[in-house]
């Protein structure tokens, strides 16, 4: 199988370059990227373990799901088939907002979604280990108890009401 080739990003967010997967991890490029909450009827996250396979953040609960933008992919489209991909629904996202994530692991540009499920849900195996919803009342307590992504923990709650 071929190697993914993402955009590459200056400063600015503007598009330079296209490059393999593999060295925008080995040199920590910005990148452009989608990411989705996904809440239940009641207003619960779903949050998950990301697989141990992961290159970012192996076993760490995550906030939302989401990844690179493919070349020429809009934010929406990416956030769509990483929900897909990664939760196994398609259900239509809301606009959150723009972020900007200068992380060691990770430097991105992206758009954040939500939308609402509750479920089935479908995992892969490669992508996550379990999935389940944390009531809002309940979320500083679990991710103070939990290995969360650094990402989700600076993009998801500012957004969550």
């Amino acid at each position: 199988m071929d190697e993914e080739i993402l955009e590459v990003l200056d400063d600015s967010g503007a598009v330079i370059e296209v490059a393999p997967r593999s060295r925008i991890w080995a040199e920590n490029l910005w990148h452009r990227t989608a990411y989705v909450v996904v809440r239940s009827s009641s207003g619960a996250v779903l949050a998950h373990q990301r697989a141990l396979t992961k290159a970012l953040g192996p076993g760490s609960w995550d906030l939302g799901f989401g990844g690179a933008c493919d070349v020429g992919e809009t934010f929406r489209q990416a956030a769509q088939r990483e929900l897909a991909e990664e939760a196994g629904i398609g259900t239509p996202l809301r606009l959150l907002g723009d972020y900007r994530w200068d992380g060691a692991g990770s430097r991105e540009v992206g758009v954040l979604y939500d939308t609402v499920s509750d479920g089935p849900f479908v995992h892969p195996q490669e992508e996550v280990v379990t999935s389940r919803f944390v009531r809002l009342d309940q979320l500083d307590a679990f991710c103070a108890s939990h290995v969360v992504l650094t990402a989700a923990l600076a993009l998801v709650p500012p957004h969550l009401h």
